[in-house]
């Protein structure tokens, strides 16, 4: 309990010092951490970004799983291409 007195005084004496240095009024500061704590568009932009960066990933995955699939074709091709002699012989 007396740990979390300290941390109210903290809490309040910096933003007293904030006022003082800013020169900005309670009603001033109140305004900004209320727009600040309400960014639903920042929100809304970092959401969007994050689902571009899952469609490139999977897009970046699905090709690589593609070109793996091909090589391990094109070189089971060329390794029965490559036996075919030697089993005629």
């Amino acid at each position: 309990m007396k740990n979390l007195v300290w941390l109210v005084v903290a809490a309040l004496i910096a933003l007293a010092g904030y006022m003082l240095f800013t020169g900005k009024g309670p009603q001033e500061v109140a305004i900004e951490a209320s727009e600040a704590i309400n960014a639903p568009e920042v929100a809304e932009d970092v959401t969007d970004a994050a689902e571009d960066a899952a469609e490139a990933i999977t897009d970046t995955v699905d090709a690589a799983g593609e070109a793996i699939s091909d090589a391990v074709d094109d070189a089971t091709d060329s390794a029965n291409d490559a036996a075919e002699p030697a089993a005629q012989n």
